[in-house]
């Protein structure tokens, strides 16, 4: 018999991980009860249905890279090479530790032609990743040029995911990293160099 006591929170997470390795129109609210250790009726008492459940999951992902990602590179303590090392490698580390890949990346794939529900919430956490990209390169390259730069990451990081889920093989994540360090140890002398 499922249990009947489980926090919002936990929800949100098996929801997450769901959502993940089956997509937001492949998983069912009877999917995500059993999930969840629910009865289908029960579910409806923490969310009003699965819209609803998708944009809290897109809420706590953009919460946490936030908290957890993209403030590393904001921290003065580091270099800002070690700052984009360390942003890139933790985000791959917490993103391949469980089964499907970037769930942004997947909903924006899934989901935008089909509703424009989630965008918001999607465009606003690419933009602030484009931000904590950008800020990077801006230590070597001009504004412009830094944006491009920050672009060029994300969308090889996004693409590199496409494979994985083809190939079975995360040697494209490593790539997407040593590429990006590339690009950022490749500014020219005149460029702005970086703060110590």
């Amino acid at each position: 018999m499922p249990i009947q006591k489980v926090t919002k929170e936990e929800v949100v997470n098996q929801a997450l991980l769901l959502f993940k390795k089956r997509g937001y129109h492949r998983t069912s609210m009877a999917d995500l009860a059993e999930a969840c250790g629910l009865l289908k009726g029960s579910f409806y008492h923490y969310f009003s249905g699965k819209e609803a459940l998708m944009k809290e999951v897109l809420g706590a992902v953009h919460s946490y890279f936030k908290a957890k990602i993209f403030v590393i590179a904001y921290d003065e303590t580091l270099l800002p090479r070690e700052r984009l090392e360390k942003m890139l490698a933790k985000q791959i580390r917490v993103v391949s530790s469980t089964e499907g890949g970037c769930l942004m990346g997947n909903m924006a794939i899934e989901t935008a032609l089909v509703t424009d529900e989630f965008r918001p919430a999607m465009r606003t956490f690419f933009e602030e990743y484009l931000d904590a990209l950008a800020h990077l390169y801006s230590y070597k390259y001009d504004a412009k040029k830094a944006r491009q730069m920050a672009e060029q990451a994300m969308v090889e990081y996004e693409g590199a995911w496409v494979m994985v889920k083809l190939t079975d093989s995360s040697h494209y994540l490593q790539d997407v990293l040593e590429r990006a360090m590339a690009r950022f140890d490749a500014a020219e002398s005149n460029n702005v160099t970086e703060k110590q």
